[in-house]
């Protein structure tokens, strides 16, 4: 059996939780972003060649960070198949479903529905 320090344990799961809240701002950023170039390229009345391959690229790097965020939910998976095999199988770390779904009501405050003016 695996035996892990439960701070430590704590610590990485803290640290887990403090990446995706990272990646989802940065997501949240990103798209904001690239709706703020579509209009400013729009209003400027930049050739659709022009913005194409800005588009593509933001468009990619959004893909990107998407893609990154589903590895660290496959790595998380996997840290927990680890830990139901160790002597914190039975401790909850706060992390054991990444999937987890929020409902408006209980979804971290950053991650709620925002009105739009």
């Amino acid at each position: 059996m695996l035996k892990f320090e439960e701070g430590a344990a704590m610590v990485l799961a803290g640290d887990l939780r403090s990446t995706f809240h990272a990646v989802d701002d940065a997501l949240v950023a990103g798209s904001r972003m690239f709706g703020s170039l579509v209009e400013t390229a729009q209003n400027g009345k930049v050739p659709p060649a022009q913005s194409q391959t800005i588009l593509n690229s933001v468009a990619s790097g959004l893909t990107s960070l998407i893609e990154g965020r589903g590895d660290f939910v496959e790595a998380v998976k996997r840290m927990n198949a680890i830990k139901r095999g160790s002597n914190l199988d039975v401790v909850d770390l706060g992390c054991d479903n990444p999937l987890e779904v929020f409902t408006e009501a209980s979804a971290p405050t950053h991650l709620q529905p925002q009105a739009v003016d």
